[in-house]
């Protein structure tokens, strides 16, 4: 782990200087083939966008906006563009501005792209396990990754509301995007995502979910099939818990070269009038089913086999209530998806990038790969997520734990947490807000912050036998003073540890890391300043005057008074964040 302090700071002052630094106008590469300006709407007004290759060039009219936002599909990175809007019947045109690469003003989605999740009990009943499949199995190791490395899964629904400028998105989101409707996700992959409390698209193929309807409305069974697939009161028990949001894989155009047509994509010499009928009447059918039986009619579609063209991207939005256009690997500029802050909907890239998991590689190797691809290209180089944007809002939209709720005065702070690897939760679905920080846990969140340095040397605790998890931290905060051994050279690890010496170790973690610990507060504000101890006072002092801990209601600090894990949580963001 990074020195977590030195890097929070650095990416703080940047996201200042680029705050500050914000126009009225602006112009964001989305990808390398998108740029796109965002302005101040008046209500009614229409807009002209104009472009240069220069500031003092020649400006060409481009096109025309009410929106307030534009997107050039023409820009290619790295060329220079320079941009104008002429608001009409106005005064004139404004200041050239010119596109800048600015990851703060967009939204990242990450989205892996699955199919079936067959155990070895559906094997042995005649499901076939093929190259697309992965066991229920590694799919939990999977969203264990998740859990583990901050991410946060949304699904498009989340996404379409957040472009409409009602809800948030998480700094690490990932749409988990599953294709075709088969029986394995009501069995087997659901279950998992209730337990970790996360959520999918199911994209399904409608025709294919009528037939089995139709099927077993007939008295036939779904034993012995090959790939089995859901019924309709499946999809809507699925779609009503909310962790499953049903969408579209076409209703009847998951087909190959049926009548000269795969999937969904324009036909060689198919003109955009008859892909338009033909889509368009497949939609009809898909809503039909879908909104029929959920109530909601789909807003996202994935691709059948992936295949798909500009031009045919552009009659499916046109000709259909599609709004998320699923694809696959490379279907963008960028590996992974994003989204500018501020642009209305109609003008956002809708297309969406997918790889596919495959038998074998786990959900890290994509999501590492996205990030270290998008770390490269020059347009939408990957935020550090490190930041703090949202903290609060995100929390409020989102729920990672059954026992920390949206409306906890700790949600955000928890979250802060999460995303940055500094506490997660006691188990997959639980985060244990009221339990008290021991000083096991104390040691080793200063010893993550601090880089996970191991000490010079050994220290043998007379409570130690040598394989406990927080024994490495706790030597380190022995040695370096920053959590001392009790009497007997004992560490105590089970023991909480209470305000006042938390804010003790606190400080001499930050002395250690060399930061600025100047700062101090009167403690006689506090009704029981007296209760703190002549040894911890200095540090407390620092503490209350940087903001880390505050006093209580009543007018106390409670120097002796234990930390739960909530509590730390907000120390922690207090600290990181002041």
């Amino acid at each position: 782990m990074k020195k977590f302090l030195l890097l929070l700071v650095a990416v703080m002052l940047c996201f200042s200087l680029c705050a500050g630094a914000q126009a009225q106008e602006k112009a964001i590469w989305q990808d390398p083939d998108n740029v796109v300006l965002v302005w101040e709407n008046e209500d009614g007004s229409e807009y002209k966008i104009y472009r240069s290759n220069s500031k003092d060039g020649d400006f060409e009219h481009i096109g025309n906006s009410d929106k307030g936002s534009y997107r050039d599909a023409t820009a290619t990175y790295p060329n220079t563009y320079y941009y104008k809007i002429e608001k009409s019947g106005g005064a004139g045109a404004s200041a050239p501005f010119c596109a800048v690469v600015a990851p703060e003003e967009l939204s990242a989605v990450s989205v892996i792209m699955y199919h079936n999740f067959v155990s070895e009990e559906d094997i042995k009943n005649g499901v076939e396990f093929e190259e697309y499949s992965i066991s229920p199995a590694d799919f939990e190791q999977d969203l264990i990754w998740l859990k583990n490395n901050g991410y946060v899964t949304i699904t498009s629904d989340d996404l379409l509301r957040h472009l409409e400028g009602r809800k948030s998105i998480p700094e690490k989101a990932v749409i988990i995007s599953i294709d075709d409707g088969s029986w394995g996700v009501y069995k087997n992959a659901w279950l998992l995502l209730r337990k970790y409390n996360m959520k999918a698209d199911f994209n399904v193929i409608g025709a294919q979910i009528d037939a089995t309807w139709d099927a077993l409305a007939a008295g036939d069974t779904r034993d012995g099939e090959p790939a089995p697939y859901c019924t309709w009161e499946e999809l809507v028990e699925m779609s009503e818990s909310g962790e499953i949001n049903i969408c579209s894989h076409t209703y009847g155009l998951h087909v190959y070269n049926k009548d000269k047509r795969i999937g969904m994509s324009m036909m060689e010499g198919e003109s955009a009038e008859a892909f338009a009928e033909a889509v368009g009447k497949d939609y009809a059918l898909a809503v039909k089913c879908i909104e029929g039986w959920t109530g909601k009619a789909p807003e996202t579609v994935a691709y059948p086999y992936s295949k798909r063209s500009g031009e045919g991207d552009a009659v499916v939005l046109a000709n259909t209530g599609y709004k998320i256009l699923m694809a696959g690997e490379g279907a963008r500029g960028t590996a992974g998806n994003y989204f500018v802050r501020g642009c209305d909907i109609a003008e956002q890239l809708a297309l969406m990038s997918r790889p596919c998991r495959m038998d074998g590689t786990p959900i890290s190797t994509y999501l590492e790969r996205i990030a270290a691809k998008d770390g490269k290209n020059g347009v939408n180089t990957q935020p550090d997520f490190t930041r703090t944007r949202n903290t609060d809002e995100i929390a409020k939209d989102y729920q990672l734990f059954d026992d920390v709720t949206k409306g906890d005065w700790f949600a955000g702070s928890v979250y802060y947490s999460y995303l940055n690897g500094l506490m997660r939760g006691v188990s997959s679905d639980k985060f244990a807000p009221g339990a008290a920080i021991s000083r096991a846990m104390a040691a080793t969140l200063l010893n993550r912050l601090a880089g996970e340095p191991l000490a010079e040397q050994s220290n043998k605790f007379a409570d130690a036998s040598g394989g406990e998890w927080w024994l490495g931290a706790a030597e380190w905060a022995n040695e370096t003073g920053v959590i001392p051994s009790s009497e007997g050279n004992r560490f105590s690890p089970d023991a909480p540890i209470s305000r006042e010496a938390l804010a003790q170790a606190m400080y001499n973690c930050g002395k250690l890391m060399k930061l600025d610990m100047s700062r101090r507060a009167e403690l006689e504000q506090f009704t029981d300043s007296r209760k703190i101890s002549d040894k911890n006072r200095d540090a407390v002092s620092w503490a209350v005057a940087n903001g880390i801990f505050k006093g209580n209601a009543d007018g106390s600090f409670n120097p002796s008074g234990n930390v739960t894990r909530a509590e730390m949580t907000m120390v922690l963001r207090n600290w990181l964040c002041k």
